[in-house]
């Protein structure tokens, strides 16, 4: 380690007295398809001994610079015959194209490809490479996702620790809906990459991107059919098809994914409001939740050159659902009466979204490259709601309202970057958005109507610099948003407008050998509330419960330091942020009856976040296991009752124990553990927390059938126990979700699908219309 350590301070201090000549070169498999993730390795034809390295991008492309001198070049990747070539080095050279050819052995080397390390580390994050490794041989995406270290599953939703829901892309487009994810097949994917470090060639907001690159075959039809039944307290089903037709340089795609299911979501509150009057309220909710949906994709793309192609898709998705919630409620003050309610409510919802997407890409052979992306959204959600109300007295009350939301959302990206052999790649971007629509809600009687039209604007514009020398690489950039928005509530003429203007930076430095991979970056990152928080709509949950809307919130501003690291078999991730008014959801007692809570999104001062991961990866025979500790700290002081200041306390200790047992006759069995312990993020204290999931899975027919038997949750620990105090309120909560669970999934690939290499510009604004949650 003290020999690495003086590397890489030789490495940044020292420069070079001797020139350097740039080599370029570009590897292709067996089928002609560009190939990704080849190590790249230069040695000393004298000693055999490594003189620098580099790892194929997506277009199959590697790079790096060396001195004069003769060299041994060496191409691996598992599962594929190991190359050599010797070359002469006296000046820039660009390597004729490398073919890698399928090893003789592959079959019989399967056992030993199971423990492969799928991980790599660049200056933006970690990269899991998927064909030949144990990632390969999961059920479903989410499955996949959670053996990747600082990927975590909460509930329903998949979660970059400390760093909140992320973003996803699908080569380079941003995907609209959940649904696609789940439509995608295992083995249709190349590579997933996490990306940490957002620098500015992504949209302010996006702190955590999860990159998902898929294969690209050979001509022909490609059709996969899977279904999957999943038994919890109720039986839900997904069905899904994927179809695909390329005949030279044409590709057409389609898909379709039917999914039903109901399951069942508690949630118990216990708060006591210190005001006036003491009020003791317990709320126990009870929702059966029901949804029926049905996606459907559909598009086309033209080859000009395997670097050059324009392409055009669609995706629609109707849904529809019912949520019947059964509420026993006791209101209990020190002083005074009483009051128990039994609440029904019964709310329908549907959803309609039409999404049309444009691209056009070109790599030049000399160094020049572009993107062009255009997007049009429209997307519509309707709710019908009936609340009903019992006091102990017997007298009823009742309540109806209908709520709409309409958005149309227009967006343009471009993208272009020149690499020269010797000073580097700039790169140059300009990203448009233009978003409108309308947040209505009308109640049959009693409450006060809301109607709040938003309007938004951005425009962007980054300019970015990279360079690589031997093993460092660093990177500057700098992104200016002008963001113009205009919220009106209409039945109230308040209004509420809004423009900003933020330089952005980020700047990166990372080192990278065989063995030692490392990188430290800074960022600045923005965070906009969601459309659907941004109105002056209050909206009645029961007698004691509002939720209301926020026409006065700004955005937040976020400084992100992070250094990751990896050696042989262990990972290191610490991460620093300093947030400026961070948004978080809060609750206070409504003035002139304490008795009742509004919950809204609200900016507070400042808030600091310390995040220390580490794992340890180490294959024993038939054995993978995979260990990840993580501890995060927030620092962040809120108001308490009488004017005190109040501040969050112990930190969050989360641990994953992940483990693939290769068993005889073909099985592969995986037992993962999460344990969560007791900690704050934010204001919010979490309660500890456990799940274990066991799989077994087995494939026949080489690979066309597979059959998979998952469960999750096998001893219903997983629920997500919180508390919190704000001003004169405490409150304290458990959600109880369907997460044990029982399911058999069967998938029947006739050929594997090729997924066209499309492309989206609709990037941030997507999830803040909710797109990503139907």
């Amino acid at each position: 380690m003290k020999k690495t350590f003086l590397d890489i301070i030789g490495s940044v201090f020292i420069l070079p007295v001797y020139s350097q000549h740039y080599i370029k070169g570009t590897i292709i498999d067996s089928e002609n398809a560009m190939m990704p993730m080849v190590n790249v390795a230069f040695l000393n034809q004298a000693d055999s001994t490594l003189v620098t390295g580099a790892v194929s991008d997506s277009c199959g492309v590697y790079n790096t610079s060396v001195n004069k001198g003769e060299y041994i070049i060496r191409y691996s990747y598992l599962g594929y015959e190991t190359l050599y070539e010797n070359i002469q080095v006296n000046t820039d050279i660009t390597l004729p194209v490398v073919k890698m050819e399928l090893s003789q052995n592959e079959l019989e080397g399967v056992e030993v490809t199971a423990y492969r390390k799928p991980f790599k580390l660049d200056k933006e994050g970690i990269t899991a490479d998927i064909p030949n490794t144990i990632l390969a041989k999961q059920t479903t995406l989410d499955d996949l996702l959670c053996k990747i270290p600082g990927i975590q599953k909460r509930g329903e939703d998949i979660e970059v620790i400390g760093r909140g829901l992320p973003t996803y892309y699908i080569n380079g487009r941003e995907v609209t809906d959940r649904t696609e994810l789940d439509n995608l097949a295992i083995d249709q994917i190349q590579s997933v990459r996490l990306v940490t470090n957002t620098g500015v060639r992504y949209h302010s907001e996006q702190r955590a991107v999860i990159e998902i690159k898929t294969k690209r075959l050979g001509e022909g039809l490609a059709f996969n059919v899977s279904g999957n039944l999943l038994q919890g307290n109720h039986l839900s089903q997904n069905y899904r098809m994927n179809g695909s037709y390329n005949y030279k340089n044409w590709d057409f795609f389609l898909s379709y994914n039917y999914e039903r299911g109901k399951k069942d979501s508690d949630l118990d509150i216990y708060q006591q409001t210190q005001s006036d009057t003491i009020w003791n309220l317990t709320n126990l909710n009870q929702r059966q939740i029901f949804n029926e949906s049905h996606s459907y994709t559909g598009g086309v793309s033209y080859h000009f050159s395997p670097e050059s192609e324009i392409g055009l898709k669609y995706e629609g998705k109707y849904s529809e659902g019912n949520t019947f919630s059964n509420d026993t409620l006791s209101m209990i003050p020190d002083k005074g009466t009483s009051t128990f309610i039994r609440n029904l409510s019964d709310v329908a919802d549907k959803s309609v979204s039409n999404h049309l997407n444009l691209y056009y890409t070109n790599d030049w052979k000399n160094g020049w490259k572009i993107n062009a992306f255009g997007d049009y959204l429209h997307k519509t959600d309707r709710n019908r709601g009936n609340i009903r109300e019992w006091e102990s007295d017997g007298v009823e009350t009742s309540m109806d309202y209908y709520r709409k939301a309409d958005w149309d959302l227009f967006a343009a990206k471009l993208n272009l970057s020149y690499e020269t052999e010797k000073a580097g790649t700039f790169s140059f971007g300009y990203d448009f958005s233009h978003t409108t629509g309308t947040d209505y809600i009308e109640y049959v009687r009693a409450l006060s109507n809301g109607s709040t039209s938003n309007t938004e604007m951005k425009n962007s514009l980054y300019l970015s610099y990279d360079y690589t020398w031997n093993n460092l690489s660093v990177g500057a950039g700098l992104r200016y948003e002008h963001i113009r928005s205009n919220l009106k509530e209409n039945s109230s003429n308040k209004s509420q407008n809004q423009t900003y203007h933020n330089f952005l930076p980020s700047v990166s430095l990372s080192y990278n050998t065989e063995s030692l991979q490392q990188s430290l970056s800074f960022s600045v990152h923005t965070e906009r509330p969601p459309f659907g928080v941004m109105n002056d709509n209050a909206v009645y949950t029961d007698r004691f419960t509002y939720q209301k809307g926020n026409l006065y919130l700004r955005q937040a501003l976020t400084h992100d330091l992070n250094y990751m690291l990896f050696y042989k078999f262990l990972f290191l991730n610490l991460n620093y942020t300093n947030t400026q008014n961070p948004l978080i959801t809060a609750f206070y007692s409504m003035p002139g009856n304490s008795a009742v809570t509004v919950s809204y999104m609200d900016n507070f001062d400042r808030m600091h976040n310390l995040t220390g991961m580490v794992n340890v990866q180490y294959p024993v025979k038939w054995w993978l296991p995979s260990l990840t500790l993580t501890c995060l700290k927030t620092f962040f002081s809120y108001p308490g009752p009488d004017g005190s200041v109040l501040k969050s306390g112990r930190p969050l200790m989360i641990l994953n124990f992940n483990n693939s047992f290769t068993l005889p006759a073909g099985f592969l069995l995986s037992a993962d553990f999460n344990y969560g312990t007791r900690g704050y993020y934010q204001l919010y204290e979490s309660k500890s927390y456990s799940s274990l999931n066991l799989s077994l899975k087995k494939s026949f027919l080489n690979d066309r059938l597979q059959l998979s038997l998952d469960g999750y949750d096998i001893f219903n620990k997983n629920k997500v126990r919180s508390g919190a105090r704000l001003n004169d309120i405490i409150m304290n909560s458990i959600s109880k979700e369907d997460t044990r669970k029982i399911g058999i999934t069967v998938t029947y690939r006739f050929r594997t699908e090729r997924t066209m290499n499309n492309r989206s510009a609709a990037e941030n604004e997507m999830s803040r219309l909710n797109m990503d949650s139907q």
